[in-house]
């Protein structure tokens, strides 16, 4: 005799929710009959915290946690270390706790920037970590505390994320510059994969609901290339002809990888 299998619902906590990342969840949040979510800003959750991070793990009793929360300036990160490493490290820390107190599966994002652009191929889970700067050390610690025994724990790694509609990114900015009439200047000699926010929080979404092995999981988008070649794809599917010319790195002594493609060797299938 056959047998219906009950899904049961999910309660998605969201961290760091106003971000590109966090405003992409939402929209897919909105029809998403399945599953509860919640998303909380710094205001509401604030993971150097631990009686924030308490409260709201109280109050919600999450199934689920997705940290998007997190310092991500790298250029600011090498001036201010400590405020990095509070809310990188020790913040993902006092999360892993209340995680591993409420048995709630904890979603980590992570970046390229673990890597130190070296390989010559593509990045796959696989690959050991070699962070050149500060941004990349701290992430590459929290990636190594959420890895411990004892906690449902994945690490998504990602590279160049983009929304088109929402948040400060470098389509945005270039869609700005090219329609204010700026002229633009582009790096041509860092490699990488620009990832959608909004195929990335589709990614998410399967993640928590497949329930694949905990572990490291690659997810970016298809096309291998420069900021440059970036560029020109942007201005192209908006039918701007604006020029754009190809320079050189600034020496500025930041450190990072020259090539970091990622590419997923653990794919999940597109079932929801």
């Amino acid at each position: 005799m056959a047998t219906n299998k009950v899904i049961m619902a999910k309660t998605i906590l969201v961290t760091g929710s106003n971000g590109q990342l966090g405003k992409s969840l939402r929209t897919l949040a909105a029809n998403d009959d399945k599953n509860h979510w919640v998303f909380s800003s710094r205001q509401d959750l604030d993971i150097t915290k631990k009686e924030s991070i308490d409260a709201a793990f109280a109050k919600h009793l999450p199934t689920h946690c997705i940290n998007c929360a997190a310092f991500t300036n790298v250029r600011l990160a090498e001036k201010q270390p400590e405020n990095a490493t509070a809310i990188n490290v020790d913040g993902v820390a006092k999360l892993i706790s209340a995680c591993k107190e409420h048995s709630t599966s904890l979603v980590h994002l992570s970046t390229d920037y673990v890597f130190d652009g070296q390989k010559g191929n593509p990045y796959t889970e696989e690959d050991k970590v070699n962070p050149l700067n500060v941004y990349g050390k701290t992430k590459a610690a929290s990636e190594a505390l959420v890895l411990e025994k004892g906690l449902k724990g994945y690490v998504v790694r990602t590279s160049w994320v983009y929304a088109e509609n929402h948040g400060q990114n470098f389509y945005r900015s270039i869609l700005a510059k090219a329609r204010a009439g700026e002229s633009l200047r582009v790096v041509n000699d860092q490699t990488g994969t620009p990832t959608s926010a909004v195929e990335l929080a589709h990614f998410l979404r399967r993640l928590i609901q497949q329930g694949p092995p905990f572990g490291v999981y690659h997810f970016a988008g298809n096309k291998i290339q420069t900021w440059f070649s970036f560029a020109k794809d942007i201005l192209a599917e908006h039918k701007l002809n604006v020029e754009v010319s190809p320079i050189a790195t600034p020496k500025e002594g930041l450190k990072r990888p020259s090539f970091s493609p990622l590419i997923s060797i653990k794919p999940l299938n597109n079932e929801l």
